[in-house]
């Protein structure tokens, strides 16, 4: 059975401060000599001692724990983005703690209040709308700070994103050069900078080539309830769409299930999605899509953040990731 600080004390014949104090590394500092630490620490070894993660936390200052916040641990953006971070504050000896906001700013603030509790040494963050005091609150804390895929404008943070506006454009470009005269675009009723800068490439698109702007906006909040209906509806209203943009992949996906009927009797036309999925490879026919660099955000995400953990808070910065059509 494990012993305790105090058990271990009372060993040794030690007060538990001492114990502590050496098996937090904090000996030469309290001027503990060298005979009694090493008495300590074979001892600890010896019984296989494991300091409790809070109680080692409260004694050193240091948690080696990162807070990931996302909007949804499960989908194929934000999953495989959280296991690259993961994998990388790994081998810093970091733990990754994740948790997701489904775009509910009230959740991102319980979350955000939970892992300041927890001590976390940094926090990587996709926030929601409404967020700005509580991205201010982690500052205050003294706490660094990663902004990523989507920011806050009136809060100066590091930032992490890709070229939303220029893959956008790269989107439309596509569509019209395989003969796309009157495509649509498919989005979700959110202000969020990243929805908002995609909605804004087509309709600078449209205004270039002097194309009618048809866009679908499916509430995000009732997606699964409205957003099959709604799609099917809004299609009907508009038989002379010839292509649709899709801004993410998760509302490419419920095109291609909502529309089946269609494509079935034949009435096919092509669709883009903004993020790949490991299905629009294998479809018939496939699709083509704006690639996400995932591990390249990952990396910088995780670079920036270990730079201001370890060497203090710095002015904020933008970086921004480059995007890749794939064409299919």
């Amino acid at each position: 059975m494990a012993k305790s600080i105090k058990e271990i004390a009372q060993e040794l014949n030690v007060s538990k401060s001492t114990v502590s104090l050496v098996i937090n590394h904090k000996a030469e500092r309290a001027r503990i000599s060298k005979e009694l630490e090493s008495r300590v620490l074979a001892y600890v070894e010896k019984v296989g001692y494991k300091p409790n993660a809070l109680a080692k936390s409260l004694a050193t200052g240091r948690s080696n724990t990162i807070g990931l916040i996302v909007e949804n641990i499960g989908d194929s953006f934000f999953g495989p983005f959280a296991l690259y971070v993961e994998e990388l504050f790994r081998k810093k000896n970091y733990h990754v703690l994740y948790s997701s906001t489904l775009g509910d700013p009230q959740n991102a603030r319980d979350i955000i209040d939970s892992m300041l509790e927890k001590k976390v040494e940094g926090i990587i963050l996709a926030p929601t709308v409404d967020l700005e005091s509580y991205q201010q609150k982690i500052m205050e804390y003294r706490v660094p700070l990663v902004v990523f895929d989507r920011n806050s404008p009136n809060v100066e943070t590091h930032y992490v994103h890709i070229d939303n506006e220029v893959s956008g454009r790269k989107a439309c470009v596509h569509l019209n050069a395989i003969g796309c005269r009157n495509f649509g675009l498919v989005t979700i009723d959110s202000d969020q900078p990243q929805m908002l800068a995609r909605r804004q490439a087509y309709l600078d698109f449209c205004n270039e080539y002097n194309m009618k702007p048809r866009v679908l906006a499916l509430p995000y909040q009732h997606l699964k309830q409205k957003g099959s209906h709604m799609l099917k509806s809004w299609r009907l209203q508009h038989s002379e769409l010839d292509g649709l943009f899709f801004t993410t992949n998760y509302l490419c996906v419920l095109g291609l299930k909502s529309l089946r009927s269609e494509r079935e009797r034949g009435f096919d036309y092509p669709m883009l999605s903004f993020d790949d999925h490991e299905l629009f490879d294998i479809l018939n026919p496939k699709v083509s899509c704006i690639q996400q660099p995932l591990e390249s955000l990952a990396k910088t995400c995780a670079k920036v953040l270990l730079k201001e953990i370890e060497q203090g808070i710095s002015t904020p910065k933008e970086y921004i990731v480059r995007s890749k059509l794939i064409v299919r």
